[in-house]
This record gives C-alpha cells, sequence and structure tokens, in this order.
C-alpha cells in the first residue's frame, strides 16, 4: 500500500471510531419513574355516643311500649309460633313452670346467647315473673337491633293468673346459631350492664319506696303520661317526665349519683328508664315493683 493511500485508511478509521465512541456515549433514553399509589386516608368509625342511642330509643318508643298481654301472647303462639324467651333463673322455672316452647336464657347471660335467638327481625317474646327483667332484656335486644321484640306484660304471674296453661320439666333445648351483626361498642356496653346486674334487680318494692321516701328523699320520677296522672293520681312528691321525652328532660334530674326512684303504671316503663338512665351514668336508680298500681 502506497504512502497516500495508507493515510487516508488510518484517517477513516479515526473517523469511525470517533463516531462509534459517541454513539456509546450517547445520552441514554429516560426510564419511566412508577408513580407512588394515592392513598386516602380511611375514615375512622365515630366514637359511640350512648347518649344518642338512648335518646334515639326511648322517643321512638310505640304506643303500647312493645308489651303484650297473656292472652294475646296466646292468640300469637297459635298463630305466629313467635321464639319465647324466658329470662328467670332456672331455680323460678323449676319452682312456677314455664309457658310452653320457651326457651331458658337467664336474663345476665341473655347477650352472651344472642346466637340462640332467630333472626333480628323474627318475632321473640320475652318474659320474667313481673315484668320487670322482661322489660331490661327487651330493651337490649331492641337497642342491639332487634326489630321484633315484646316483653309479656306483668309476666308469667299475669299468665298464670290468667289461668293460662303451664308447662312442667326441661324448657326447650337452647340451640346454637350464628351470631347476628350487631354494633360492636354498643354490645359491649349492655353487655356490662346486663351481665352485671345484680340480685334484686335494682326492684324496690312498694313499702320499701315508701319508707325510703320518708328518710332519705330520693328523686320520685313518674314517667306515665299526664293522662293516666289526671286519670289515677300519682305518688306525692313525683316529677312527672313522660317516658318519651325523658332525655330531653335530664336537666330536670338530679345529680348522677344521687337516689332516683322510677315508677309507671306496672312496672314496666319502669324498667325501660331504669336502663336508660343506668347506661346514661346514674348510679343509683331504682324502679318501683309492680309500679303504680302495686303501690296502689
Amino acid at each position: 500500500m502506497d504512502t497516500k493511500r495508507y493515510t487516508r485508511f488510518v484517517a477513516m478509521s479515526l473517523v469511525a471510531l470517533s463516531l462509534a465512541g459517541c454513539a456509546t456515549a450517547a445520552t441514554p433514553a429516560p426510564t419511566a419513574v412508577p408513580l407512588a399509589p394515592t392513598v386516602v386516608p380511611a375514615t375512622p368509625k365515630p366514637a359511640l355516643d350512648v347518649a344518642v342511642v338512648v335518646d334515639k330509643y326511648v322517643k321512638a318508643l310505640p304506643d303500647g311500649w312493645s308489651g303484650i298481654a297473656p292472652a294475646a301472647l296466646k292468640d300469637q303462639i297459635a298463630a305466629a309460633k313467635p321464639f319465647i324467651v324466658d329470662v328467670r333463673e332456672p331455680s323460678e322455672i323449676a319452682a312456677n313452670g314455664f309457658i310452653e316452647g320457651a326457651v331458658n336464657i337467664p336474663i345476665r347471660t341473655l347477650t352472651k346467647n344472642l346466637d340462640k335467638l332467630p333472626a333480628k327481625d323474627a318475632p321473640i317474646v320475652v318474659y320474667c315473673a313481673i315484668g320487670h327483667r322482661g322489660a331490661l332484656a327487651m330493651t337490649t335486644l331492641q337497642m342491639l337491633g332487634y326489630t321484633n321484640v315484646k316483653s309479656v306484660s306483668n309476666g308469667f304471674n299475669a299468665w298464670v293468673a290468667a289461668k293460662l296453661p303451664v308447662a312442667t320439666g326441661a324448657t326447650a333445648d337452647l340451640k346454637a346459631g350464628v351470631a347476628p351483626v350487631v354494633d360492636s361498642a354498643l354490645f359491649a356496653v349492655l353487655d356490662k350492664y346486663i351481665a352485671g346486674l345484680p340480685d334484686g334487680f335494682n326492684l324496690i318494692a312498694p313499702l320499701a319506696a315508701k319508707d325510703q321516701l320518708a328518710a332519705a328523699k330520693p328523686f320520685l320520677l313518674d314517667v306515665r303520661e299526664a293522662s293516666e296522672l289526671t286519670a289515677n293520681g300519682y305518688i306525692e312528691g313525683a316529677v312527672n317526665i313522660p317516658i318519651r321525652t325523658l332525655t330531653s328532660n335530664l336537666n330536670k334530674l338530679p345529680a348522677k349519683d344521687q337516689p332516683i326512684i322510677v315508677y309507671c303504671g306496672i312496672g314496666h316503663r319502669g324498667g325501660i328508664v331504669l336502663e336508660s338512665l343506668t347506661l346514661l351514668g346514674y348510679t343509683n336508680v331504682k324502679s318501683i315493683s309492680g309500679g303504680f298500681t302495686a303501690w296502689n
């Protein structure tokens, strides 16, 4: 190869290497960066406000207060076959009998046995001896969302007084089913209340109420309608706050640790108010056993 051709070859080679180096050093194509996911903060569930629950409950109480007379229950048993719950103690059932077909769930164990009950919209009838525990059981279930619960007015004693059939022996078997969906915070509050009911269930007999009124001067609360007071009278010194207006008149009650005695006609509404006030933090509330009728 001559000198000129050799020189030209070297020059072309250098140019080629230079171009290759430029290509290698070229800026690489940008790499796509994944977008961070958009995180929406979870909306916290509002804390349970028991006062709102109680207010809504008492204001919506129906006429008749979800009580059912023994004769009406007899007819309903023949027609619709409601689920019947006896909330008395087993010893009471052994001594006095029960309504045929009833299951026994003592009231302090009620909230622990919700899986033994039918669906929340199924007909349920609860009863005790005189209606007080029945009212507490009914109130608890209704607050938990059971929509078709009634309590036998004046309880098993009224059933017997009406000469309706009484069964003896063992009550119907409890069958475990599916636990209902309920508000967990509200369940905890009601479970604590029901499980912690004291002996006597915060009842006070009429004569004991009379003695206490003479000695300690508790606040006496009549939760009947004004028309009932006009027709039947009232206990001297009572303040009338009809049950549906209870939560709108809490300013008329004494301090939450002061003694309060509540009564109605037969004790049913008294039980509802007793539970409602206790849930609101009142610590010294009793209901007159049998209500104003028993007082008379």
